[in-house]
């Protein structure tokens, strides 16, 4: 149940990035805090469901954690300077 609420985070940031006309620093830090609310939301509704376990880390997390890994990398902040 907690991967339909935030799946769609991750397809949605990744559509505003590559669609604004812009590559300001906030467009890329708005992305970075966007994810991490999904991450972090992702793991309390499995904390409150009482679905701890190995199971914790889905595809809700994965998805958004990767995508904040990503944009945390010199390159992207390279890119994001243009």
């Amino acid at each position: 149940m907690a991967i339909s609420a935030t799946l769609p985070g991750p397809w949605l940031t990744g559509w505003l990035v590559f669609r604004w006309s812009s590559r300001r620093k906030w467009v890329r830090w708005c992305a970075i805090a966007f994810e991490a609310v999904a991450v972090g939301s992702n793991l309390i509704l499995s904390t409150i469901d009482g679905e701890r376990g190995w199971r914790l880390i889905d595809l809700g997390t994965i998805l958004p954690l990767a995508i904040v890994i990503t944009l945390l990398t010199p390159s992207a902040a390279r890119w994001f300077d243009r």
